[in-house]
């Protein structure tokens, strides 16, 4: 399929204002960027992994306590700059109000990431690379037991330089957890999309109008919504490893198969196996 040049990006936004409420028992009152997984905390796997990518500048929307981020994240050659911006109303709203207050701050295409992830580093890669300015990662199913379906269109052929048959783009049509009998499931919603400031302006636009408190909408929602006035495109890759923690069960998950899967992605592609 014919896809426009690489826009690439030089600034991240980590959504990170949410409660943990699912994972007390396992952080206690800290946000969950800050879980550990074995030894570092997930939010700094990030932060390292888009040092590497060559992302100079994060934005950090935080909420709750916010003061533990800003503590624990002290400047560090390993990051990018790093911005905090807080949601004051992160208790009684969804993230994408968090985004929402970060648009005085965002005046170019950016990098978009959820901070409870862990994943292969080549998720990054293969957004920030990505041809085009908007796109959405998707993967292969989960059984994560809280998945978010991206519904799209018939399935494109990719470039060459994908390399992969496990790699598949095409046009979002819905974002949901819900079923929708006439749309195509084409993969998972993992978290990671690039946003150019015209679909960021249509999601704040669409957010904006609809807002009330409280509001529990998502920025993948608004996605959803506003593909119908301008193409989204998803890339799946069908075998990336991967995984939000979210709650008990993802972090006992995380820490028994994905991590350990990760480990072994990321050795056979550093041995070049």
């Amino acid at each position: 399929m014919k896809k426009s040049t690489i826009s690439r990006v030089n600034t991240a936004v980590i959504l990170a204002a949410g409660m943990g409420i699912r994972l007390r028992n396992v952080i206690g009152f800290c946000p969950k960027g800050m879980l550990k997984v074995d030894g570092k905390s997930i939010i700094v796997r990030s932060l390292e992994s888009l040092k590497k990518e060559g992302i100079k500048r994060v934005v950090i929307v935080t909420g709750f306590q916010e003061s533990k981020y800003i503590e624990y994240l002290q400047p560090n050659n390993k990051f990018p700059k790093i911005e905090f911006i807080h949601s004051p109303r992160f208790a009684e709203t969804g993230s994408m109000h968090s985004l929402f207050v970060a648009k005085n701050y965002l005046n170019e295409n950016f990098l978009l990431l959820e901070s409870d992830l862990i994943y292969e580093s080549r998720a990054l890669s293969l957004v920030i690379n990505y041809n085009g300015p908007d796109v959405v990662l998707a993967s292969g199913k989960t059984g994560s037991n809280d998945e978010v379906y991206i519904y799209g269109k018939d399935q494109e052929e990719c470039s060459e330089s994908e390399e992969s048959y496990n790699i598949v783009s095409g046009k979002i049509l819905a974002i949901s957890k819900k079923p929708r009998p006439n749309m195509l499931i084409q993969g998972e919603l993992v978290g990671i999309s690039k946003i150019s400031m015209n679909l960021f302006r249509l999601m704040c636009g669409q957010h904006e109008e609809n807002l009330t408190f409280p509001c529990s909408n998502h920025y993948e929602e608004c996605i959803s919504e506003v593909s119908s006035k301008q193409m989204v495109p998803f890339l799946r890759v069908s075998d990336l490893v991967w995984t939000e923690i979210d709650n008990q069960f993802h972090y006992d998950r995380a820490i028994k198969k994905i991590y350990p899967r990760i480990i072994q992605q990321e050795t056979i592609k550093r041995e070049g196996k």
